[in-house]
């Protein structure tokens, strides 16, 4: 049963749906209200954001499978399998982005202003490199992972990161997508860079 007075995610809901069908999609919202009614929300409404579009949701989802028996393995990669069919779409646009010939120094712009979504009370980054050669930055800290360690699920912060592989892996050949670990993968930071292919080390 929806409930008004709690935000819920415009593209995780509506796209999960026509998935699981009416009754595991009950089950999955009332779980996600019960994890928002329960859980203490930061003042940072970017961090407030987060929760609601993504994280909440996608534990609501990840805590449902497992109680139906799915082992991790499973769970995880249904998961995987809605959130790349959710975001088909944006991964879309950014292909057609990706066709313009000067798309590196757009890209580059947009990465700077984008990482105002990931404030420094929930990822603490480092800036390695941003000129006409790539964008590179750390994440030293990860509020995903540490949110949803808490809840005893730090696996599902993988699907997460998948997510980005799935939208810049192939979203140019003008730019190399280069990720070598992440915290959720067992590393101790996440490193990101977006190369301009023209320039790239070979």
């Amino acid at each position: 049963m929806k409930n008004n007075a709690v935000p819920t995610s415009k593209k995780f809901f509506p796209g999960i749906l026509p998935l699981v069908g009416q009754k595991q999609y009950e089950r999955i919202l009332n779980r996600y209200y019960d994890l928002y009614a329960n859980h203490a929300m930061p003042d940072n409404p970017v961090l407030q954001h987060h929760l609601v579009q993504g994280i909440l949701p996608g534990l609501a989802y990840y805590q449902i499978l497992r109680e139906d028996g799915k082992s991790q393995e499973e769970a995880l990669e249904k998961i995987d399998t809605f959130f790349e069919e959710i975001y088909t779409g944006y991964a879309k646009r950014m292909q057609r982005l990706g066709r313009l010939p000067f798309v590196y120094p757009i890209l580059r712009a947009y990465i700077k202003t984008a990482m105002r979504q990931y404030p420094a009370d929930g990822w603490e980054m480092e800036w390695q490199q941003l000129d006409g050669d790539a964008v590179r930055f750390k994440m030293n800290s990860c509020f995903y992972y540490n949110t949803l360690s808490a809840y005893g699920a730090p696996e599902l912060t993988t699907s997460f990161c998948q997510i980005d592989d799935n939208i810049y892996g192939n979203m140019s050949n003008q730019v190399l997508w280069q990720r070598t670990q992440t915290i959720a993968r067992g590393a101790e930071y996440c490193d990101f860079c977006f190369a301009n292919a023209k320039r790239a080390v070979k």
